[in-house]
């Protein structure tokens, strides 16, 4: 497999810019118009043997084409990962583990703060972690700011969206999302668990060694263990001497299982990624 330049793999779109959708212009005007023209020179040239191994060892994202699997609610649509969005994983499924006598092994994490040294810790979990990444044209600082603008948009608060998108705090990001107008809670929760994997996928996708940290957790269950928050965390902290017991956790942890999604979906589509040239690759294509 030969690109006309070389010697090299081309890697597909989703690996060589994780930022720009499916669909989006970026491939057709923005700065991605040149790789997705070379690449699709280099793919229909291919045996057809040779484009089936290639799709096999380059699999597509769950969110690149998948029209059969998207949540709309008026103007707003989001991909969902699942059937009807739900989780992979779950509190129920985790509590039927724990009493089968399976060796669980936990990772727990709360707060949103680097090491002093900058060092990448458990806690780039956290939806406060700042981290930019982009979707499209959009750059976002934090998953915070990703979920509570998704938010906004869901409900069609241009105001509170503007107001969201122009702040660099996350607590105060995470009070605006509150005075999102319109609200309802019953139609969000549809929602708010694949707009979260959604976002996580791009902030770990588009930060080398965040996507690094992430896969190190290998299948360890993770556990945000906010003494607060009993949706997206489990309300208990990590000192708690019942935390083992995922029976007396007093929180949900959609956030916890929502990483272990995105980690499951990183290691899928990433698996050869280490055959690419990235250096060279990025060169050519700066």
């Amino acid at each position: 497999m030969e690109n006309k330049n070389g010697n090299l793999l081309m890697p597909p779109l989703w690996l060589m810019y994780p930022e720009i959708p499916n669909g989006s212009i970026g491939w057709r005007m923005g700065y991605g118009e040149g790789y997705a023209i070379d690449f699709y020179l280099w793919f229909n040239k291919l045996e057809e043997d040779d484009k089936k191994k290639y799709k096999e060892m380059f699999p597509e994202p769950k969110r690149w084409e998948r029209e059969d699997n998207i949540y709309e609610y008026n103007n707003y649509w989001t991909y969902t990962w699942q059937k009807d969005g739900k989780p992979e994983y779950d509190l129920n499924n985790l509590i039927s583990d724990y009493k089968d006598g399976k060796n669980l092994e936990y990772i727990y994490f709360w707060g949103h703060h680097p090491k002093k040294d900058g060092g990448i810790t458990k806690s780039c979990f956290s939806q406060w972690w700042k981290s930019t990444f982009n979707i499209g044209h959009t750059e976002y600082l934090f998953m915070e700011q990703y979920m509570m603008a998704e938010k906004a948009r869901f409900f069609g608060d241009k105001e509170i969206e503007e107001k969201i998108m122009s702040s660099y705090d996350p607590k105060e990001i995470k009070s605006f999302g509150r005075k999102v107008r319109g609200f309802d809670e019953e139609i969000w929760n549809k929602a708010k668990y694949s707009i979260v994997i959604n976002g996580n996928y791009n902030k770990f996708m588009q930060n080398e060694r965040l996507k690094t940290f992430l896969l190190s957790t290998g299948d360890k269950i993770l556990v945000e263990a906010s003494p607060y928050d009993n949706v997206w965390g489990i309300q208990m902290s990590e000192e708690d001497v019942n935390i083992k017991n995922p029976e007396l956790w007093r929180g949900e942890n959609l956030l916890g299982f929502a990483l272990m999604e995105v980690r499951n979906e990183i290691k899928r589509v990433c698996k050869n990624s280490n055959m690419i040239d990235w250096v060279s690759l990025h060169k050519r294509y700066s």
